[in-house]
């Protein structure tokens, strides 16, 4: 089922390029190419089914037949079956287009239940099977609703209208370059949650008279608008097709033979490094969320993502950023509100990640008739190639914004030898505003005397600059000491030795695990003692 399920989604992404007739033969020659990512069970059970339909073939995906047979297994329901048209073209690309849309899906399992349909949607594109994908495509839907329950939990979902596109062309280098961007109109999802009932004694006293439930707990989010975009350089979309279609093919196979591990191997790494780069963002327009507490908002909520492929010096960032951040009546004292955060940025990441050299010496050892695929040699080689080159993890530039005052920090960590080095740089605007508030404050309510004194101990460490911010470089170093502005703070950890069996032993590293194109010679150093 989750084979045919993933094919599905690839179902728009596997037409071969063959004559324009469109007769019996060319429905037949459709098939043929379909079942290399469904499964031959699937053509022959009519899970998917191709015909002729005047100058276009209609492919038909039936989950009714998918799901046949399966309440046993705890899943029934009604489902739907959709079509699509499939035209060739001159050039051997594929016209495709909704012919009957997905419309409604209602299951059951024992678990729960899901709901989901949608309104009028429809799809128009062009697929070029040199990219295995669309070379441009449009998408639309009117509305969508969905219900997802389980046990004393359920999520509901509108939305509508949807639009989008998806584009792709050859990258001069290889691969494909895809971009990918979607707008959905009045979002609203709302979480509810049941109090369970009260379980029954265990003690044998009489159980108590039921009472009328108490009201589920609702959090409704709701944006006006929510956009994705996402785009790919050199993709190797048909290479991960292709990989795809030799699982289909061997999904019944129990011990592969070693002409077969060694086909699967090359099409393994033929996919690396998966894309060039992949980058994405997440945006909710006017978020409101309401709560038992009252109403959150925030004008904008972004989240943004920026990886590299897997490469021998990848970097993977992520961010997070809200602005116009509003809150409800908080049991909070008067004097902390302008504290509470209008603005969060929050970014991050790790460079110099050497996924190349893993992925590579992973397939090299992987055997896949041993109970365990990956040797005890390539996971401690693995691990100690980890300590001797690990990643860095890298702050970048974030950001805490209140209605008077700011505070940003940037910077890095290394771990060398498992032992972490960092330098990060803290700039506060507002400091002086933010000390007056916290004296004030401590005159009416000691406690906050705490904060004072550790604000002005801030103070004396940091440095002012000519724009009036305050700012503080903080360095550690690998004995453990920590400074600030360049003044100590804290001395170095106390040197211990380790026992022998605490110890890395380096001799094992052995470049023919850890990189398999590296040979015969070995030239590792023992790795820095823990």
């Amino acid at each position: 089922m989750r084979r045919l399920l993933f094919a599905s989604l690839l179902m728009t992404s596997v037409w071969p390029a063959f004559a324009q007739t469109v007769d019996a033969d060319g429905a037949k020659a459709l098939a043929d190419t379909l079942a290399k990512y469904f499964g031959r069970s699937a053509i022959e059970g009519k899970i998917v089914n191709v015909a002729p339909a005047g100058d276009n073939y209609r492919i038909t995906l039936s989950l009714a037949e998918l799901f046949k047979g399966m309440p046993s297994r705890g899943v029934n329901g009604d489902f739907i079956s959709s079509d699509l048209l499939a035209r060739p073209l001159a050039d051997g690309t594929w016209n495709i287009s909704t012919a009957t849309p997905p419309d409604w899906i209602d299951t059951s399992t024992f678990t729960g239940s899901t709901y989901w349909s949608v309104k009028n949607a429809q799809m128009n594109g062009v697929f070029d099977p040199k990219l295995g994908t669309f070379s441009k495509s449009d998408f639309s839907y009117d509305g969508m609703k969905m219900r997802v329950a389980a046990g004393t939990q359920a999520a509901d979902v509108t939305a509508g209208p949807v639009k989008g596109q998806l584009n792709g062309m050859a990258n001069p280098a290889g691969g494909v370059d895809m971009g990918y961007t979607q707008t959905t109109g009045n979002f609203v999802e709302t979480i509810s949650l049941k109090s369970p009932l009260p379980a029954a004694p265990d003690d044998g006293a009489v159980t108590p008279a039921p009472t009328l439930p108490a009201p589920p707990s609702k959090v409704v989010f709701s944006s006006g608008e929510v956009t994705y975009s996402a785009d790919a350089k050199g993709a190797r979309n048909l290479e991960i097709l292709d990989l795809w279609a030799y699982f289909v093919a061997h999904s019944d196979t129990k011990t592969l033979t070693d002409p077969q591990q060694a086909e699967l191997k090359g099409k393994l790494l033929a996919v690396l490094p998966i894309w060039e780069e992949l980058t994405g963002t997440y945006r909710f327009a006017g978020l409101d969320i309401d709560t038992p507490l009252g109403k959150f908002t925030a004008k904008n909520i972004v989240q943004e993502m920026d990886f590299d492929g897997i490469s021998k010096d990848g970097g993977y960032h992520f961010a997070l950023r809200t602005n116009g951040l509003t809150y409800p009546a908080l049991p909070i004292p008067d004097w902390g509100l302008p504290f509470l955060p209008t603005d969060v940025e929050l970014a991050f990441g790790a460079e110099s990640v050497d996924l190349e050299t893993l992925v590579k010496a992973a397939v090299a050892d992987m055997d896949l008739r041993r109970d365990e695929p990956f040797s005890d040699a390539f996971e401690s080689n693995a691990a100690a190639a980890f300590v001797t080159n690990p990643p860095k993890v890298v702050i970048d530039k974030s950001m805490v914004r209140t209605a008077e005052s700011e505070i940003t920090v940037e910077g890095e960590v290394s771990f060398a030898g498992m032992k972490p080095t960092s330098r990060t740089t803290w700039e506060m605007a507002g400091f002086d505003a933010a000390l007056d508030r916290l004296n004030k404050a401590a005159e009416h309510e000691p406690e906050v005397k705490n904060y004072v004194v550790f604000a002005k101990l801030a103070k004396d460490f940091g440095t002012k600059l000519p724009n009036g911010h305050m700012q503080w470089i903080v360095d550690q170093q690998a004995d453990g000491s920590v400074s600030v502005n360049g003044n100590p703070v804290k001395g170095p950890d106390p040197v211990a030795t380790p026992d022998d069996d605490d110890a890395l032993d380096g001799t094992t590293l052995d470049d023919n695990i850890i990189d398999p194109d590296a040979g015969s010679d070995s030239d590792n150093a023992d790795a820095p003692k823990q």
